[in-house]
């Protein structure tokens, strides 16, 4: 790795270097070298800003997500489990973290594949940020369910969580076509 950054190093100072004390023609060749090389990380680097701008919102959503799951996972294993060990916490933190923002990407591939399909593409983005926020999300669901007795958040909250996770149709939060359920179980002691 320091062999690799000392010659980028060497390559930028001897450009730099024609460009101040070169002829006219070193100069130009010089900074074209250089604009040439860097024009590829510049406009990466514009997309990647651009990327970011605009889909900071979902993004501080789902870091939220991940940090509520973590404490909530945190105090269900203490407390209520009695198996919480830091090495399985931050374990489990990082295993969340990464698999969250791979899985992201990997949808977000998707979605840029999917682009010039508009509505293929906006039902797929819709899909794409409820999974992916769902992942943390319904994890701290089960979570609250188990600290809670399964008294909160409703059960059948959480079956439709597991549905759309189970098939992707957007039908199962909604509730539509879905048969009339028996809740009897679910009533209060």
């Amino acid at each position: 790795m320091k062999l690799v950054f000392g010659k980028i190093l060497l390559f930028i100072t001897k450009h730099l270097l024609i460009i101040h004390k070169g002829t006219v023609l070193a100069k130009l060749k010089s900074s074209v070298i250089l604009a040439v090389s860097a024009s590829p990380f510049a406009m990466l680097f514009e997309d990647l800003k651009n990327w970011c701008a605009n889909n900071i919102e979902f993004m501080i959503i789902i870091a939220f997500a991940i940090i509520i799951d973590h404490i909530i996972g945190s105090i269900l294993h203490a407390f209520k489990l009695r198996d919480f060990t830091w090495k399985e916490n931050i374990r489990g933190l990082l295993v969340k973290m990464g698999l969250t923002v791979v899985g992201y990407i990997l949808f977000e591939m998707f979605n840029f594949i999917l682009k010039d399909a508009e509505w293929i593409a906006k039902y797929f983005k819709l899909v794409t940020h409820l999974t992916v926020f769902l992942y943390p999300a319904g994890s701290a669901f089960v979570n609250i369910s188990v600290l809670t007795d399964g008294k909160f958040p409703p059960i059948g909250w959480i079956e439709k969580i597991r549905k759309f996770q189970t098939n992707l149709d957007l039908k199962e939060l909604k509730g539509e076509n879905q048969e009339t359920q028996n809740y009897s179980e679910y009533e209060s002691d």
